[in-house]
């Protein structure tokens, strides 16, 4: 569940390595790059579309809660990967 919703896209998160999840996160920040221009240019139109207005800001929110689940996912398993090499030095 993310944000009350079902979300696959979190299911893969938790099963990505930590490559994976380095490539997400870039893949993520671009997708937002191009929603917050999206947002932009609908805020100056002038009959405003506030119900596409909502969906976009909504979706901003979904994919910096992604952002931050993986990027929570990729920073414990980078700590568990340096206890693991402290174990063995």
């Amino acid at each position: 569940m993310l944000l009350g919703e079902p979300s696959p896209s979190l299911a893969k998160i938790n099963t990505m390595n930590m490559a994976k999840l380095t490539e997400k996160i870039t893949q993520i920040e671009e997708e937002e790059a191009r929603v917050s221009a999206k947002l932009s240019r609908l805020e100056v139109l002038d009959p405003l579309p506030d119900e596409k207005i909502k969906a976009v800001k909504n979706l901003l929110a979904r994919l910096a809660a992604l952002k931050e689940a993986a990027a929570t996912r990729l920073a414990g398993k980078a700590e568990r990967k340096a206890a693991r090499e402290q174990g063995r030095l």
